[in-house]
């Protein structure tokens, strides 16, 4: 899949091994030193940036151990600015403009002396050259419309103003240009409070939801597709829709928690009406008072694999069967929770319906408030 161009003109986001790292947000010194580098204007990181290795010198680079680590004193130095970058592009265009205005004169020469002797000859080239030309522009923007035209994860519509936030095409450095994560290796709870840290350490506890789409439209005209991810177990329930309103999202929910039983809670990034909307519905369906969905913006960050094995399944299944992507979906879906998770390494299949564990069939009470829960820093044990 395609990458932003990492910091400027990098073409080392491109490399699907490319390795990355965090920005040093725990040490504002350092900081310092590696924006200052970038030469970046207006621009803050957020605890999802990352930085390719291309851009550190090799002293700056530990290859000791099993996974490529920076070192303390790691400072990036490598980098080309945008001025740079501008003038190379000025300087190419020049060329490209004065090799033009050589070969329209040249043209014109030959055809001057070409037309007393064979006007119809020359006509006929000068006829073929400009549909040539004219057929290359439309090609460049029908590729251009094309990638841009990727499915994504719903998320808050005030979120996707921010640059920053991974989701909305990953608008930082060295990051994914659709919904692929980037690397989060040495990921670590930046919370220092430890009353605003919760632990994930059993199956079905804390769920992640979130809405795919639009994808291209199958003949049951379903469009988008709601995962249901369990972040301790990673058992995934995917399932299609033909729109992301609240109703067919709580028909969906409905359903999962009548077969698994209740969460603690469900985490979300869709828009905070919507999750409002869908709260009040699973109110009204399953007779509870309880807001059982919650916006949280570290509902993809709290299980980066799993998110990543999604957005893969995702992309074979339009790319394989675009038409009747829907019909594949529940072979997909059961192949991923009956594989080994790199992470667990046990199948979630196994780690959820193996244990002999009962659905919860009522409201789990907790100690945190809705607005306590959107504060916490979530933490897979």
């Amino acid at each position: 899949m395609g990458r932003y161009k990492c910091a400027y003109n990098c073409e080392g986001s491109t490399e699907s091994d490319a390795k990355y790292f965090k920005f040093p947000l725990y040490n504002p010194r350092k900081l310092k030193k590696w924006l200052t580098n970038m030469n970046w204007k207006d621009w803050t990181p957020s605890r999802f940036s990352v930085l390719c290795i291309n851009h550190f010198e090799e002293q700056y680079i530990d290859r000791t151990g099993k996974c490529v680590k920076l070192r303390e004193d790691a400072i990036p130095t490598i980098f080309l600015s945008p001025g740079d970058a501008q003038a190379r592009e000025s300087s190419s265009n020049t060329r490209s403009k004065r090799n033009k205005t050589n070969g329209v004169k040249a043209s014109q020469t030959i055809q001057a002396q070409s037309t007393t002797t064979a006007p119809a000859t020359a006509k006929r080239r000068v006829q073929n050259k400009e549909p040539s030309q004219t057929e290359e522009e439309p090609a460049g923007d029908k590729d251009s419309k094309k990638s841009n035209d990727k499915w994504r994860i719903i998320v808050d519509q005030g979120l996707m103003k921010i640059d920053s936030f991974p989701h909305f095409f990953h608008g930082d450095y060295c990051a994914s240009r659709d919904i692929q994560w980037a690397p989060d290796d040495n990921s670590s709870i930046e919370c220092e409070d430890p009353e605003k840290v919760i632990e994930v350490n059993e199956p079905w506890q804390w769920l992640g939801l979130d809405v795919r789409g639009p994808l291209p439209p199958t003949r049951n005209e379903h469009k988008y597709i709601l995962t249901l991810t369990d972040y301790y177990s990673k058992w995934v329930e995917a399932l299609p829709m033909q729109s992301c309103i609240p109703s067919d999202v709580v028909k969906h929910i409905v359903d999962i928690i009548g077969h698994f039983g209740y969460p603690f809670r469900i985490l979300s990034r869709l828009p905070h009406d919507i999750v409002h909307k869908i709260n009040r519905e699973l109110k009204d369906q399953l007779k509870i008072t309880v807001a059982l969905v919650v916006h949280h913006q570290q509902t993809g960050t709290a299980d980066l694999t799993t998110q990543q094995l999604i957005d893969r399944m995702v992309g074979d299944l339009i790319e394989e069967h675009a038409a009747d992507w829907d019909v594949y979906l529940p072979a997909k879906v059961f192949s991923l929770c009956f594989k080994e998770h790199s992470k667990t390494k046990e199948r979630p299949f196994s780690m959820l319906c193996c244990r002999g564990l009962e659905p919860i069939q009522s409201p789990r009470g907790l100690h945190y408030s809705y607005s306590q829960i959107q504060e916490s820093a979530f933490v897979v044990r």
